[in-house]
């Protein structure tokens, strides 16, 4: 059985009962990518398309704890679960139709944003929020960029990591399964401090913010990408799922909160008593962003290992309408953010608080995403690539 890369599945998939909590992760961190964008609109940490001022100090450090919580674990963790199935995809279809399915489904999306998704969000952005008066043709056929991933950087990354694997199952030397035991909870906290460090010393170089233009890559989180890529393959073929109980799924979690209601305010404090500008949480050779390194991976460690712990055993029976978000969500993760600016610019002159503009706006966002993606994947063609 084959969960298929990321988010999508072809009809013809088999699903097993057992491994239904995973699909149910992949919907439950679209979401919150749904979300994450969403704060960042009014007024959370990060770059996006479009973006209001948000002057509630209150609102605005609730959109901060957000956003760094996600970024700690949601990514990486998607990045886990898509290379999980990839050696049993590689032996199912074989060396050349794994690599055709691969740059179908990942690369075509990948054309398809850069010359329609992002255009068009991008000029609806210029000509209502900023009042442009040129075409969007005009726009179109002379703007800088041709190459836009967006939020498709994802995308692009899984798919060269691929091309890695590939490339390492081409090696001409003898590979076998090399049996690795499931790590304990000491090991899994040493290795998320290590993966701190090894954070924080590329981000000596190259500091959070910093992208890899045209692929929109923020190297400075790369470490824990790369790094759960190949622990999801190790993962499968070592059968580490079997392993997570629901009580280490608690363990964690507590370990988690423990991260959000301590770790986060102390790190709020140390900027506050110091006076030290953001930027030095992201990057550089300072105290400050080597222990933000280490609260983020530790969190993004125990924040994964609560999902699977929980989820497991809470998140395993199908119902339809997860059912059917599961099947769309791949395609929900290509078109939301056209779908998010679009009722973003929807909700600019209402009175309404940033705080609620968020619940409203990411309300409308999910349910009209997740609604045209369920067209999506249901229109001859296009659902062989979403």
């Amino acid at each position: 059985m084959e969960l298929c890369l990321y988010l999508s599945c072809p009809p013809s998939t088999m699903r097993s009962e057992r491994n239904t909590y995973i699909d149910h992760i992949r919907v439950y961190l679209t979401l919150l990518v749904i979300l994450h964008h969403t704060a960042i609109t009014y007024g959370g940490p990060g770059g996006w398309y479009y973006t209001e001022k948000n002057d509630s100090y209150l609102t605005g450090l609730v959109f901060t704890l957000f956003v760094a919580t996600n970024q700690a674990f949601f990514m990486g963790f998607f990045f886990f679960l898509s290379s999980f199935f990839i050696p049993s995809s590689w032996l199912r279809k074989g060396e050349r139709l794994f690599l055709l399915d691969r740059l179908k489904r990942l690369g075509l999306p990948l054309i398809f944003y850069s010359l329609v998704i992002a255009p068009v969000t991008i000029y609806l952005m210029l000509y209502f929020a900023e009042g442009a008066t040129y075409s969007f043709m005009d726009y179109y056929l002379h703007r800088d960029r041709w190459v836009d991933f967006g939020v498709l950087w994802f995308t692009a990354a899984l798919l060269l990591f691929t091309l890695g694997y590939w490339a390492y199952k081409k090696l001409p030397v003898r590979k076998g399964t090399v049996l690795v035991p499931f790590p304990t909870n000491r090991q899994l906290f040493f290795s998320a401090l290590a993966l701190g460090l090894i954070s924080y010393l590329v981000r000596l170089i190259f500091p959070v913010g910093w992208t890899l233009q045209p692929l929109g890559f923020q190297l400075g989180h790369f470490p824990q990408y790369v790094a759960l890529f190949i622990i999801g393959i190790v993962a499968y073929e070592n059968n580490w799922l079997q392993y997570i109980t629901y009580r280490k799924g608690i363990q964690w979690f507590r370990v988690a909160l423990l991260l959000v209601l301590v770790g986060f305010p102390f790190l709020f404090a140390v900027k506050e008593i110091t006076h030290r500008p953001l930027s030095d949480f992201q990057g550089g050779f300072s105290f400050t962003s080597l222990i933000s390194c280490l609260w983020e991976q530790t969190l993004g460690v125990s924040l994964i290992m609560t999902f699977l712990g929980i989820g497991k055993y809470k998140w395993n029976t199908e119902t339809p309408l997860l059912t059917a978000m599961t099947r769309s969500a791949y395609a929900v993760y290509i078109i939301h953010p056209l779908v998010l600016v679009s009722a973003a610019l929807l909700m600019r002159n209402t009175a309404l608080t940033p705080g609620f503009k968020f619940l409203v706006t990411g309300a409308l966002t999910i349910a009209v995403s997740f609604l045209i993606g369920r067209v999506l994947v249901k229109t001859p063609v296009v659902n062989e690539v979403v």
